[in-house]
């Protein structure tokens, strides 16, 4: 093993760290913000697997794929800006708000008490009514789908296949799947609990078992293993905001869960059991290896196999803008590239990796540089622009699901950023039901 290299990782990881708390403000587990969430997951997903990766552990199947020892040094580096700049960005951002925007920093947020409506019937009703456009959306779905994900899974059916149809060769109504049935489930589900936890009262109980027995169906529609995690995780982040949470008990027994769970569905579902907890196998590899090493198979396939796509990952609708642009993602270039016969089979869909892969693939090196850069903004003015506002339930909850999202999107690619249909629905959704919810509250306000 290399010392040198170790050493390297090892200083990059106190500066990260050191960048990070200052722009969270505290990286302590029972006061996790928008930004220290996003400290340990880049931490465990990326930084982690990827130093792995550059002082020697190279066993995973991914690794077998690159063919030039530079490719692997040049991704690192690559890795070591973005841990850098990445928070440096977002601790500037942090000095800019709080002098000219905003006093009031993230802990304060997390610290102050939520201000609730007395009178709960507007929320409950709004609840119950998103609540039935979100049953009739899955059912909608199933019905185009043409069987229940649970039955199949049970049946043996081909998973991967199914996972394909159920995502990429969807014949419904995108606009329904994504933004109503995937993406509104659960921010509902989210909404009730946060009246649940405030009131105790057995209605809204009843409400949440029903959300989030409905979110765990749609959230594994294709049978994916993250969503649910995301799920809880979620709940953990409105326990947090709402002042529930006083140690790390409750982070623990969510960790304790997501594993059990990740275990089960390696095991029981995909039928996963023979090395299930090696480093390079099962969900230990997938966290570690296979997520950051996608990103080093774009540095080896672009432009070695593949010409950069100048832009044309952006929807086809800035076309005005980018004259490349057609939607086409470098997750999906990457996966047609190093698994062919999975996507002539109909059971591989995209590859995705940390936000400077996507970056890279369509810009070069420019766009590694730039990219951490656009993040630490956009993500910087939002950790802070929401905990300056009233905390209200729809405050609280925008702020944990545009955490999920940024969580999301620092895998999902460079152009998510910049446009993310489903985080416009979301800031529009939440905004009528602040408005539907809190009429009361607003006006005594004034």
């Amino acid at each position: 093993m290399d010392l040198t290299r170790v050493f390297i990782c090892a200083a990059v990881f106190c500066i990260s760290t050191f960048l990070f708390w200052k722009a969270a403000g505290n990286l302590k587990i029972k006061n996790l913000n928008m930004i220290s969430m996003l400290y340990y997951y880049m931490m465990v997903f990326n930084f982690l697997g990827g130093s792995l990766i550059y002082i020697g552990f190279r066993k995973h199947y991914l690794m077998a794929k690159i063919t030039q020892e530079s490719n692997i040094d040049l991704t690192y580096y690559f890795i070591v800006y973005c841990m850098i700049m990445f928070p440096l960005t977002m601790w500037g951002m942090k000095i800019l708000m709080e002098k000219h925007v905003v006093r009031r920093d993230p802990l304060t947020f997390i610290g102050d008490r939520t201000k609730f409506n007395r009178n709960m019937i507007p929320a409950q009703t709004l609840a119950i009514i998103m609540l039935g456009i979100c049953t009739l959306a899955t059912l909608y779905v199933f019905r185009h789908l043409g069987y229940i994900p649970v039955l199949e899974v049970l049946k043996g059916s081909n998973l991967s296949a199914l996972r394909q149809a159920g995502s990429r060769y969807f014949q419904g109504n995108q606009y329904i799947k994504n933004l109503l049935m995937i993406t509104l489930t659960p921010f509902v589900s989210y909404y009730i609990y946060v009246y649940f936890r405030y009131t105790k009262d057995k209605m809204w109980g009843l409400l949440f078992l029903y959300s989030a027995a409905l979110s765990a169906i749609v959230l594994t529609y294709d049978f994916s293993k993250s969503p649910i995690i995301y799920y809880l995780l979620g709940i953990y982040l409105l326990e947090t905001c709402l002042g529930f949470v006083k140690d790390i008990k409750k982070f623990s027994l969510l960790v304790a869960s997501s594993a059990i769970i990740l275990v089960f569905i390696y095991a029981f579902v995909f039928g996963v059991r023979r090395d299930i907890l090696s480093i390079y196998t099962g969900p230990v590899g997938r966290i570690l290896f296979t997520q950051i090493g996608t990103l080093f198979l774009h540095v080896e396939a672009f432009p070695m196999r593949h010409d950069f796509l100048c832009g044309a990952s952006f929807n086809s609708w800035m076309s005005f803008l980018i004259p490349e642009a057609s939607g086409l993602r470098s997750g999906r270039v990457i996966m047609e590239i190093y698994n062919a016969s999975g996507v002539q089979e109909g059971t591989a869909g995209v590859m995705n990796t940390l936000f400077i892969g996507e970056a890279y693939a369509n810009f070069s090196v420019i766009g590694v540089l730039i990219a951490p850069i656009i993040f630490g903004i956009v993500i910087g003015f939002t950790a802070h622009l929401l905990p300056g506002l009233k905390k209200n339930p729809v405050i609280v909850l925008l702020y944990v699901k545009m955490t999920l999202q940024f969580l999301s999107i620092v895998e999902a690619g460079f152009v998510d950023i910049l446009y993310s249909a489903s985080t416009i629905f979301l800031i529009l959704v939440a905004i009528c039901m602040y408005f539907f919810s809190e009429q009361d509250y607003l006006k005594k306000q004034e």
